[in-house]
């Protein structure tokens, strides 16, 4: 290698090392912005699914209200259909009961007869 060739080289290293110099700050706050944005980007995904939790907890809290109240008015419900059934079980009896009355009086008037 010549003299000529060495300083060549030696110029072109100081260049470059010159430029990465002035360039690697603007890389660094370049690098440091794209972070801060991915960094806010994971923020604002973090506050959407705050968000929705707690929207879905109050949906899921009035479900379990009308689920509650559902179950009450079925059994009431259920309550209320037993005991018309009871009712008209009773008077299904006593009907039986009149019925076999008035047979057993017709059977004894047509013995009388």
């Amino acid at each position: 290698m010549t003299t000529a060739d060495k300083i060549a080289a030696n110029t072109t290293i100081l260049v470059m090392s010159r430029i990465a110099m002035l360039l690697t700050p603007a890389l660094l706050s370049a690098m440091a912005f794209l972070f801060w944005l991915y960094l806010d980007g994971i923020s604002a995904d973090a506050s959407a699914a705050v968000s929705t939790a707690n929207k879905l907890e109050t949906r899921v809290t009035v479900l379990e209200g009308n689920e509650a109240i559902g179950r009450q008015d079925r059994i009431r419900y259920q309550d209320q259909v037993l005991a018309q059934l009871m009712k008209l079980t009773d008077k299904v009896d006593n009907q039986a009961g009149q019925i076999a009355a008035l047979t057993a009086t017709i059977e004894a008037l047509k013995g009388k007869r």
